[in-house]
């Protein structure tokens, strides 16, 4: 039944073959990438072609941020008798352990060291912080093929996706959680190896290990989006293909754990994937020294929650779980479902109430969170023991998200990413009037595709002429045809997919937009909407 996996891409991540029995995980940050032998003109040596054809559909720039660290600072490190697990291209360091503990704690006098953060002790807890599985029953709706998992799709609209025949086919998705246990012979997951949607598995916790004998919630998270059994069962992108990958340590909670997941994260776009679905949330950990703080979760403060919103800036779809936080004491939001360019999704019965775990919002810096909410009471998963049976959390309502926005993609896939969010997001129930319980509401995705069907984006072309470029307080736009338009409607969105000013305008040749003061520099994407066609610029601003 297994094939072959069969992607084989240049990796990113320096991994050692050792074997970590040592007491103590650090991240260690480097000054700089000064002696990187990695080029952004030459990203076909460190991104797989898929990863450029992605950045390249949305005018998405290879930036240094992408670049490999220095394998010289590495090595420095290794002389040292210091031993470096993986290493991260986005953050500029690595994750490494030893058992000497004073030179660790000197390690940032060499001048290529920028800070050294202890993030795990080897004091095993034997804790899993994850939903467990409840006793299962056989599906009781059989007029249908998507048995005891018709409500978490129905409630949302996704059927109608899945009618229009959009099922994922062409799509994707990483899955970054604590194992895949049984995935290699469980039904739901037969058509996978058959159809060879399985593309590859990575364990950045043990890369010794055999992730299909890890923990089971990985696996369960993968019976809502890539699940099938005739008659009786259906995910909500059962056609996509999956990158497998293992972050979590469910023996332990330290922060270490979110750094197992930045480098899942890197890998997951090096490997060229669309989505990731990641239904994990740190905050509070088994050394309480190490804990998050509310006030750290501001998007940005957090090393994984920035590392989220560069995987949204390369142009993967992020979904996220909003944690189960709702009714203990922390209360909020965990990372990084506080970062900005990712969907948090919160939990909801079948009856459209908010489930009182369901974490609230809103960010640090004052944020509306969730996102959105999807159905996380009593879901329908696989089970270990082989039937199907029910489990609840924002675990289990974040991939009834993550499989319909890749067939919502699939639907429209000349869009950006953040175009096809934007798209899900103004579909919502509460989209005018949002707030830190719900979000903006439940999705239709039945909406969302009639809007999308309406809609085609253009990128680059040639209608328009959008200068200066770059630009610093006003833009003009002039069709390089002297057209008259009556009318257009103009948006300019951050390389984060956050719109940032949005105006509809009575059109001539020639149309003058001011840019509000409060605009920093960098990257942005300007939409002019002309009807039912939405033409897009990238273009830079300078401070």
């Amino acid at each position: 039944m297994k094939t072959t996996l069969k992607i084989s891409i240049v990796l990113l991540l320096m991994i050692s073959a050792d074997i970590f029995a040592t007491d103590y995980g650090y991240f260690i940050t480097f000054t700089d990438k000064a002696g990187t032998p990695y080029s952004i003109n030459k990203p076909e040596e460190f991104l797989s072609e898929r990863a450029i054809l992605r950045r390249r559909k949305q005018n998405i720039p290879v930036t240094a941020t992408d670049l490999p660290v220095d394998p010289a600072y590495v090595n420095e490190l290794r002389k040292l008798g210091i031993t470096v697990k993986h290493t991260s291209k986005w953050m500029n360091g690595c994750i490494a352990f030893s058992t000497d503990a004073a030179l660790m704690d000197t390690l940032e006098k060499y001048s290529f060291v920028k800070s050294v953060e202890l993030t795990y002790k080897n004091t095993s807890s034997g804790k899993a912080k994850l939903e467990k599985e409840r006793p299962g029953k056989k599906s009781s709706i059989n007029d249908n093929p998507y048995g005891s998992a018709f409500n978490q799709i129905n409630t949302v609209n996704g059927i109608a996706l899945h009618e229009k025949g959009y099922m994922g086919e062409g799509m994707v998705i990483a899955i970054i959680d604590a194992g895949f246990y049984g995935v290699d012979y469980l039904d739901a997951f037969n058509h996978l190896w058959d159809n060879d949607q399985i593309l590859g598995t990575k364990d950045f916790v043990d890369p010794n290990s055999n992730i299909f004998l890890e923990h089971s919630h990985g696996m369960n998270v993968l019976s809502i989006i890539g699940g099938e059994i005739d008659g009786s069962f259906m995910g909500t992108a059962p056609e996509a293909s999956f990158w497998l990958l293992r972050s979590e340590d469910v023996h332990s909670e330290y922060p270490i754990e979110a750094d197992y997941w930045i480098c899942a994260a890197e890998f997951a776009d090096s490997a060229g994937v669309d989505v990731i679905n990641t239904s994990l949330g740190y905050s509070q950990f088994d050394d309480s020294d190490m804990n998050y703080s509310y006030s750290q979760l501001d998007g940005n403060s957090i090393r994984i929650s920035k590392a989220a919103d560069i995987a949204a800036a390369t142009g993967m779809i992020v979904v996220v779980s909003t944690g189960n936080e709702g009714s203990k004491t922390w209360h909020y939001i965990t990372a990084p479902a506080d970062a900005k360019g990712v969907i948090t999704v919160g939990a909801m019965t079948s009856d459209s109430i908010k489930a009182p775990f369901s974490s609230f919002g809103p960010t640090a810096d004052g944020r509306i969170k969730p996102d959105v909410t999807a159905m996380g009471v009593s879901n329908a998963i696989q089970f270990t023991s082989g039937s199907i049976g029910t489990g609840s959390g924002t675990s289990f309502s974040a991939p009834v998200i993550t499989g319909l926005m890749a067939c919502l993609w699939q639907s429209m896939s000349d869009m950006t990413a953040s175009g096809v969010k934007d798209m899900m997001i103004e579909s919502c129930n509460y989209y005018t009037n949002p707030d830190n319980s719900m979000g903006y509401g439940i999705p239709n995705f039945k909406t969302a595709y009639n809007t999308s069907a309406r809609s085609h984006v253009k990128i680059d072309n040639d209608k328009w002429n959008v200068y200066p470029n770059p630009f610093v307080n006003q833009l003009i736009l002039s069709t390089k045809e002297n057209l008259t338009v009556d009318k257009v409607e103009v948006s300019l969105y951050d390389i984060m997919g956050r719109i940032q000013y949005k105006e509809s305008i009575t059109a001539s040749p020639r149309i003058y937009v001011d840019i509000p003061e409060y605009l920093t520099g960098g990257m942005y994407i300007l939409h002019i909407r002309e009807g039912d066609v939405v033409y897009q610029y990238k273009l830079m601003k300078n401070p």
